[in-house]
């Protein structure tokens, strides 16, 4: 009864948060309750849900329009440009909605915007709300409805009004975070975490016992924890020990699960960083890499890890902010070049081969190095032209 209570009381439930009560309120085998809040009290969790909030929100997002000849031209002026690069709304800046944004789709599966129109039916603003006050349902003439709770009072809106991050749906309609996923998991970390919490939470640790042959009185018993306990406090530990009346210390010897304990502790942080799909790199455990590896696994925090993302999130807003008549000539993509961003030396090298070939001019080259075009630098060279009249000449 009060389970259908604690489900029925509030005036909006998302269908996570219901699937998490009837499940225990989300108790673990390990009796620790996993949800996205007490997850991110595990290092890992947090350094992945913040590395790749922030690696996303870092990316500058550009509207293209494509010709009939499938040429593209950036729409500087468009109105998703200053949304997702300036100011989304009044009071939040692109980098802090993009984050807030991706969080709420790491840690719970889903996240959501609220879309603002003009008089005139444009896109206007942007509004991010909280998982909780939204209620997602698939309706019977296959759109997907809405339910908004503010202050208490619901609200409908429709799917043009909603800008729907998911991840790791099997519908369709609603996502599954990594932490519901792999629920078990985090609460084994979890509690190992609590383990070692109480493992080292007194000064005296239970490395050893005190041992007699004589039965204690209760006032010699109250003395005896009295004086342990004045041991234990900062400043007074492994100071040595004074015992009286027959009291003998007898050293034990840790536990094969505590001994156990820190590697099992490693063994965790790979762990969450399969959950997330990231190397263990980003989530500053170096333990198994070098310098010389770090290049490589740039790559793959693109390619694996953040590639997901950006075409979900791409998509989404192609389809949500861009009138549907317009779709098929309008792209919108992230720009990730910053992110494959080489050494100086490697740089210069691309540059000249660049040049050399006539793909590029000097002028789009400084432009790249944030330098100032210089006289005639807007000329492609065609050394590759000569080159190629050359070899025919040699051939002939």
């Amino acid at each position: 009864m009060n389970l259908l209570k604690k489900i029925f009381t509030r005036s909006a439930q998302s269908p996570e948060e219901i699937m998490s009560l009837l499940a225990g309120d989300r108790q673990t085998r390990t009796n620790v309750l996993v949800n996205s809040d007490t997850a991110q009290g595990l290092p890992a969790v947090y350094c992945a849900v913040n590395t790749i909030a922030d690696a996303v929100s870092n990316l500058p997002i550009h509207v293209y329009k494509r010709d009939t000849e499938g040429e593209k031209e950036r729409q500087r002026t468009h109105v998703v440009e200053r949304l997702m690069n300036i100011s989304p709304n009044g009071y939040q800046t692109a980098f802090d909605f993009k984050v807030a944004l991706l969080r709420s789709v790491l840690l719970t599966g889903n996240g959501y915007a609220e879309i603002i129109y003009d008089n005139a039916g444009r896109v206007q603003k942007l509004i991010p709300l909280h998982p909780n006050e939204v209620n997602v349902k698939k309706l019977t003439n296959h759109r997907i409805g809405y339910q908004v709770t503010d202050n208490g009072k619901p609200r409908p809106l429709q799917q043009e009004e909603i800008l729907h991050i998911r991840v790791n749906s099997d519908d369709g309609v609603i996502g599954k975070s990594p932490i519901t996923v792999c629920r078990e998991a985090l609460g084994l970390e979890l509690a190992a975490q609590e383990h070692g919490s109480d493992f080292f939470a007194n000064g005296i640790r239970p490395f050893g016992a005190l041992k007699t042959d004589k039965a204690l009185k209760s006032e010699q018993f109250k003395n005896l924890q009295e004086g342990l306990e004045a041991f234990a406090k900062p400043g007074k530990r492994f100071r040595p020990l004074i015992l009286e009346g027959g009291l003998e210390w007898a050293p034990i010897q840790i536990s094969n699960e505590d001994a156990e304990w820190i590697e099992s502790r490693k063994f965790g942080v790979a762990d969450i960083a399969r959950m997330f799909k990231i190397s263990p790199i980003f989530i500053m455990d170096y333990s198994n890499s070098t310098y010389s590896n770090f290049s490589e696994a740039s790559k793959a925090f693109l390619q694996q890890t953040l590639k997901p993302w950006l075409t979900n999130i791409e998509l989404a807003l192609l389809m949500k902010l861009i009138p549907e008549r317009n779709q098929s000539m309008v792209t919108i993509e992230f720009e990730t070049k910053d992110m494959l961003r080489t050494t100086a030396k490697e740089r210069f090298e691309i540059y000249d081969i660049a040049i050399r070939n006539g793909l590029m001019n000097p002028d789009e080259c400084r432009r790249a190095e944030n330098m100032a075009p210089r006289e005639g630098g807007n000329e492609y060279s065609q050394s590759w032209l000569q080159q190629s009249k050359a070899a025919e000449s040699a051939e002939n």
